[in-house]
């Protein structure tokens, strides 16, 4: 009897698509990344004789302050000390960024300034790659590149008011924010602050896996979002109120819509920002309660910008966003009502009070709900153009919203080109600081002017008395102190006193410090330990 024969073939399970690399991300990544190491490189390359690279253009005085941090990790420090002032303190566990980039420097045996770029380029990769994978979630295919484009490289027109000789508006100047604040801008971060494009990679990070947790509560995701959350805290604390705000309203939107999430999803939800308490109780406690920390935390001057400044430095990018918040609300778009109740929400809270002084630090990552809504914007206002025409405008559009940041470029070429005294160190200050970096003791602490002050705990190690207008106590109080002890005429009982009661043992004297005519070959309490040039460092003996 013959086998029956089924009357038709069953259906062969649906091979699963393996996943696309983002090429375009990628091979777009590659290009900022390399366009934001150039200047750097050619600086080097074009460093004028008799001087040395010192590593940045912008924010320099910030920077350099980084690259001490970094050099504590190197040493094997999880904990911070101040080295740019003299009150005695213990290590905190703040700029865990640096110091991870520190200990990074010392495993990989790279000077500290590679580790920095490198903490640079792969911020930059990390930015371009998780804001691909926010376009790619949010945005249908054909919006995905331009909103890529847009977050990375879209800023303001603050130029304009700079060239006009910042013009008064509404009572108060119009400054070029765009020129001046590397967090309002992908780009300028990039090119400048390594930590900022690392804390903006983190939100989006976060922001997706929580979206991944109100699609379908998973381990996965709540993993993501919280290990996301939670380095996101080691380097920007105040983000994550911030972020937990902008998280409720978008649940509050797609409320009104009529999405009922379920009680398991809510409490999936909460998870990650529950992982944090710890920390930012940790952060807020020693915000408040060291001494140290607290003095130096009054000494910041993060205050918000003006509005009209603001406005004019995201400029054309945000026009076309609010163009896109409008289609959104519209369309009910339950994507971008993530991105639609950003803006707002932060400029609100911008200009409310705020206890820690950091209105200003509440503009992280701003930039990429403006490039991703002002996508959507740029395209609904081409949309009813003939194809040619549409392209040829959303061309001129995106070169306009894009021009601050090729301004920026150009300012660091203008750096790299040696026109700016100020990113160079002079050779033999250089070898001093090098030398210094091997002969020092660890109990050491400097004295010199401000300016060799910021270098020498970033190039030597070396803590000083005076070197950062923030990150030294009372800082203008301290080179007061300083103009008023070493002057041609200074007693000997009263410099010996001010060296004693300060803890210095060591004095950094070059051509700015000999300008207060005070004379330490002198002086039979200074014994001369180095000399190079026009430097020269001496250390204290106060027992003689």
């Amino acid at each position: 009897m013959a086998a029956a024969l089924p009357l038709r073939q069953p259906a062969t399970a649906p091979v699963p698509k393996p996943r696309r690399w983002p090429r375009f991300a990628l091979a777009f990544a590659a290009i900022v990344a390399i366009a934001s190491l150039l200047p750097y490189l050619l600086a080097y390359l074009w460093t004028p004789p008799g001087h040395h690279f010192a590593g940045f253009f912008f924010i320099a005085d910030d920077a350099t302050t980084y690259l001490a941090k970094m050099r504590q990790g190197a040493d094997g420090s999880w904990l911070w000390n101040d080295p740019y002032t003299s009150e005695p303190h213990g290590g905190v566990f703040l700029f865990s960024f640096y110091l991870l980039f520190g200990h990074l420097a010392a495993l990989l045996h790279l000077p500290l300034i590679a580790a920095y770029h490198l903490a640079r380029i792969s911020g930059a990769i990390a930015l371009v790659l998780a804001a691909d994978r926010l376009c790619r979630r949010l945005l249908s295919a054909e919006l995905r590149r331009l909103a890529l484009v847009l977050v990375i490289l879209a800023s303001g027109a603050g130029f304009l008011a700079q060239a006009m000789g910042n013009p008064s508006a509404l009572g108060t100047r119009v400054e070029a924010l765009d020129l001046h604040l590397p967090e309002i801008s992908g780009w300028y971060s990039i090119l400048a602050i390594p930590h900022f494009t690392w804390a903006t990679a983190l939100i989006i990070v976060a922001l997706l896996g929580l979206l991944r947790i109100a699609d379908a509560p998973a381990w996965r995701p709540v993993a993501v979002a919280s290990a996301a959350l939670m380095a996101l805290t080691a380097i920007h604390p105040q983000m994550i109120p911030v972020i937990g705000l902008i998280w409720v309203a978008y649940q509050g939107v797609l409320l009104a819509w009529g999405a009922r999430p379920s009680m398991r999803s809510i409490a999936a939800q909460a998870v990650p920002f529950l992982a944090t308490i710890p920390l930012l109780a940790y952060n807020t406690w020693i915000l408040f309660r060291d001494p140290t920390i607290a003095e130096w935390a009054h000494q910041w001057r993060h205050q918000a910008p003006g509005p009209v400044s603001l406005a004019v430095s995201l400029g054309l990018p945000l026009f076309a966003a609010a163009v896109g918040i409008v289609v959104a609300w519209r369309r009910r778009d339950r994507g971008l009502a993530l991105l639609f109740v950003w803006p707002p929400l932060v400029l609100a809270l911008l200009y409310l009070p705020n206890i820690a002084n950091i209105q200003r630090r509440l503009l992280d990552a701003l930039y990429v709900p403006i490039g991703i809504l002002a996508a959507v914007g740029i395209r609904t206002l081409t949309s009813r153009l003939r194809r040619a025409r549409a392209r040829r405008i959303e061309a001129i559009l995106v070169t306009a919203c894009c021009l601050s940041s090729l301004i920026v470029l150009a300012i660091a070429l203008r750096f790299a080109s040696g026109a700016f005294a100020e990113a160079y160190v002079a050779d033999d200050s250089w070898r001093a600081m090098q030398w210094l970096s091997s002969h020092h003791q660890p109990s050491d602490r400097a004295l010199s002017s401000p300016g060799a002050g910021q270098l020498l705990p970033a190039w030597a190690g070396v803590p000083v008395y005076v070197g950062h207008y923030s990150e030294t106590l009372d800082y203008f109080q301290k080179i007061r102190n300083v103009g008023a002890v070493l002057k041609r005429d200074a007693p000997e009982a009263t410099v010996r006193a001010f060296l004693h009661d300060n803890g210095i043992t060591l004095l950094y004297w070059g051509v700015d410090e000999a300008a207060t005519g005070f004379q330490p070959a002198d002086q039979s309490y200074l014994q001369l330990v180095h000399q190079d040039g026009t430097v020269a460092i001496y250390r204290v003996q106060l027992g003689q």
